[in-house]
């Protein structure tokens, strides 16, 4: 059972990493427009960014907020040491059983 919660935490975390970092570079292309097209104070240039800024990092930021979550919770059950002092072997098990 910890295993199977630790899998769908873990896929969960991942999802939503995925959709904030895309969520996150996504807006490059319409900023530029924005820069390019101008308008100075309540034209269309300054609309856009004002939505950007506004209305769609705040979901962005949320989404990855929680993504933060189901990563911890994942790390927790799956009794994963994020920060450790602890020495980590890399090497494969037949390397190991080799020495």
């Amino acid at each position: 059972m910890r295993e199977k919660l630790f899998k769908i935490c873990n896929n969960v975390y991942s999802v939503l990493m995925t959709i904030s970092f895309f969520g996150g570079v996504l807006p490059l292309v319409p900023f530029l427009i924005a820069l390019c097209i101008g308008g100075g104070a309540g034209g269309t240039g300054e609309a856009i960014a004002t939505f950007l800024h506004n209305d769609y990092y705040p979901w962005v930021i949320m989404a990855g907020s929680v993504a933060i979550v189901f990563g911890l919770i994942a790390m927790y059950i799956g009794k994963l040491e994020g920060l450790s002092i602890k020495k980590v072997s890399v090497d494969s098990d037949e390397e190991q059983n080799d020495h």
